[in-house]
């Protein structure tokens, strides 16, 4: 089955995957996973600076990938919405398995390896 996307939807994931394509938005991301946190909060979790997260934070802000909730003195962030979370989920168990794949070939060797192998064997 072919599925198809209209150009604008097409150039709106583009633009959410250029905004996770970051390893420091990344691990903001991973981090807030947890739930909403401050900034230092972030900061610490993900091991960058409080004016480094800061940035990276009212970059996502503004592509709607986190939002910025107002507690009393201070500001919390949290995923815009709980798919995103479960994107990132499904994104991670394909790659982790696609490693495990790659792993498990690499120790068996290529398939020229264990076919040249199976014929010593014989």
């Amino acid at each position: 089955m072919r599925h198809e996307f209209p150009d604008a939807s097409c150039g709106l994931l583009g633009e959410f995957f250029a905004t996770l394509a970051h390893a420091t938005r990344m691990r903001i991301m991973c981090v807030l996973q947890q739930g909403p946190l401050t900034v230092t909060e972030i900061a610490a979790h993900a091991g960058i600076t409080i004016p480094n997260a800061s940035q990276h934070l009212r970059m996502m802000r503004e592509r709607g990938a986190v939002i910025a909730e107002k507690q009393a003195q201070n500001v919390h962030y949290r995923i815009a919405d709980p798919r995103i979370v479960e994107a990132m989920q499904l994104i991670r168990r394909t790659l982790t398995e696609r490693l495990r794949i790659n792993a498990k070939q690499a120790s068996a060797g290529s398939p020229r390896r264990v076919a040249h192998r199976a014929l010593q064997a014989s």
